[in-house]
């Protein structure tokens, strides 16, 4: 009687223990990817040598793991009906392997430098590989199996916000922890987050379960299953096909422009600006709370079938947010380490909170409109295509365009050998944000399609019919009971 009082609507996304559930393992795979794409990369700098081509080996390599794992265990999730499982042992392997990076710091040293920098891209591509079968094709397939009509703007706000959150926490606690060994505390950064994310791996094992008609779905071959995405005319029949492509193409080329400075962002603050580890989490952490607070009450906007006007309030806040950035922070005069909150860093801060909310309304907006368009029975399959426009396209794209960038406008400084190394500048976020502009030519097409599909399901609700396949989330049991008419399966 007692579980089961736990438990209750905890099947359709409802009730304190879902959420508490859903906010814990949401936070924790965030900070775990927040250690990977950023102090990831102020490791490298610190530990190995301030080159980018190690940078970018890592993105494009972890990017391309992270895929190849989503398409598979998203695959195994699908034919076994489970998430569970490989959500908590995901957990558990992931938090592991993200002690296990720490150990590039001893063999660096002992070393030709092409080795080390290959071995600090294999145990990033490890660590992204295992962190998708935990999370991408696990823990986002379970989150969507619970996601209603009725809770779908909490989902998608949490979805949007964690990732800024877990930015913060992780920028604050990984400054301070690094800076309390001199700047070079990598180890205990990497002990810290990796042990938290195997507690939240065997708690989701414990107390985590999988929505009740979850059912195996199996078509042949786990190979035929896994590549199903890839062939087109298996694909051309599946219900809204069009919008779902626009859409993932919206946030894809604004992921592409993300991408172009977030990964460099904390070695551009370092190295550029001269800031400490922990400034720096201050003037990110400040501008991105302020962010959150802005972008919770637009959440709203998702349950009022607004996704669009979502979509183009963030695209403008994030323009303005990295123009702000380009335009007023060009190098270590145009801030003040000294006085974190004086009138020299407000500008800072300001684009910080632009880029933050524009990040955050994307996120939500985008996740729920392209995961509510998921087949039923091939949502752990469908995280890959959503991985494909999510991240393998816009860290490669994106990462390679901010390494040209980088290469072309850095700072004209070597090493302690004479070599030249490349530390990145404001540039950066000037050409990020026209990338920016050219998502509003896919969201106009997108939104279009958005919009005939809505008008659809509202004309069948007027006459009694609930069709799922017009929904952006599973129809709420409310909605279901209310309607006399015809339920399409």
């Amino acid at each position: 009687m007692k579980n089961e009082k736990i438990y209750e609507g905890y099947d359709q996304g409802k009730g304190w223990f879902f959420n508490l559930q859903f906010l814990i393992l949401c936070l924790s795979g965030q900070l775990c990817w927040n250690i990977e794409n950023q102090w990831f990369n102020t490791f490298v700098y610190s530990k190995i040598g301030k080159y980018v081509w190690i940078v970018t080996g890592m993105v494009i390599a972890s990017a391309t793991l992270t895929c190849i794992s989503t398409f598979l265990f998203g695959a195994v999730s699908d034919r076994r009906g489970k998430r569970k499982n490989l959500m908590g042992w995901g957990y558990i392997i992931w938090g592991l392997s993200t002690i296990l990076v720490g150990v590039v710091e001893y063999v660096a040293p002992l070393v030709p430098l092409m080795f080390a920098g290959i071995m600090m891209i294999m145990l990033d591509g490890v660590m992204s590989f295992i962190g998708s079968m935990g999370y991408d094709s696990s823990f986002n397939a379970w989150a969507n199996d619970h996601t209603t009509t009725a809770n779908k703007s909490f989902v998608g706000l949490i979805l949007g916000i964690m990732p800024v959150i877990a930015t913060i926490i992780g920028t604050l606690l990984g400054g301070i922890i690094i800076d309390s060994g001199g700047g070079s505390n990598y180890q205990a950064l990497f002990l810290s987050m990796g042990g938290f994310v195997i507690l939240c791996g065997i708690f989701a094992l414990v107390f985590a379960k999988d929505k009740e008609d979850l059912k195996p779905a199996k078509e042949g071959s786990l190979l035929r299953q896994a590549t199903a995405s890839f062939r087109f005319n298996d694909m051309k029949d599946i219900p809204n096909m069009k919008e779902l492509l626009f859409a993932c193409l919206v946030i894809c080329v604004y992921f592409i422009s993300f991408n172009f400075y977030f990964v460099h962002i904390a070695n551009w603050a370092i190295y550029h600006l001269e800031l400490s580890a922990t400034s720096f989490a201050v003037f990110e952490g400040s501008g991105m709370i302020l962010g959150i607070l802005a972008a919770i009450p637009l959440a709203k906007l998702i349950d009022k079938d607004r996704i669009p006007l979502v979509c183009v309030i963030g695209l403008v806040a994030s323009y303005l947010g990295l123009l702000i950035i380009y335009l007023f922070v060009k190098g270590p005069a145009d801030v003040s380490a000294t006085s974190l909150f004086g009138g020299k860093n407000i500008l800072m801060i300001f684009g910080c909170f632009l880029f933050g909310v524009g990040d955050i309304l994307m996120t939500e907006a985008c996740m729920i409109w392209v995961r509510g368009l998921f087949p039923e029975s091939k949502r752990g399959q469908f995280e890959g295509i959503r991985c494909v426009f999510f991240v393998w396209v816009p860290m490669l794209i994106g990462t390679l365009c901010g390494d040209a960038i980088i290469r072309l406008f850095s700072r004209n400084m070597t090493d302690a050998d004479g070599i030249p190394i490349q530390v990145p500048t404001s540039d950066l976020f000037f050409y990020a944000s026209f990338v920016v502009l050219l998502a509003f030519v896919p969201l106009y097409f997108a939104a279009k399609a958005y919009k005939k599909r809505i008008k659809a399901r509202n004309e069948a609700l007027a006459k009694g019919i609930v069709d799922p396949t017009l929904f952006d989330a599973i129809p709420d049991q409310e909605i279901r009971k209310t309607k006399n008419g015809r339920h399409d399966e």
